[in-house]
Parts: C-alpha cells; sequence; structure tokens
C-alpha cells in the first residue's frame, strides 16, 4: 500500500499524522503502516488535504 497526502498547510501536518496513525492503528496495523508520501500543494478552495491510495490485493 501506498498513499500520497496533499496539504493546503503545513501547519496540518502533526494533526493530520496523528489522525493517519491512529486510522491504521484501529484497523490493526502498526505504524508507519504504509509508504507515504506528504506534500504541500494549492487545492480547490475550501479543501485542506486530499488523499490518493494505492493497495494491490490478493
Amino acid at each position: 500500500m501506498m498513499m500520497r497526502v496533499y496539504l493546503t498547510d503545513v501547519d496540518h501536518f502533526a494533526e493530520m499524522n496523528e489522525i493517519y496513525n491512529q486510522y491504521f492503528e484501529e484497523q490493526g496495523l502498526k505504524a508507519p503502516a504504509s509508504a507515504r508520501t506528504t506534500v504541500y500543494v494549492g487545492l480547490p478552495k475550501g479543501l485542506l488535504i486530499e488523499i490518493d491510495a494505492l493497495a494491490v490485493l490478493g
């Protein structure tokens, strides 16, 4: 699994990271649960975060 996280504000990184790790721990996976890249970008008005994921099942 590989995740890409796009944030509009560097100040949101700590909160996003906490929620991200908590989610994977709740799923029974230990952090870091997946490869991840986090970048700061311009997103459409009103969006603070966007996440895309690639997973291979089977």
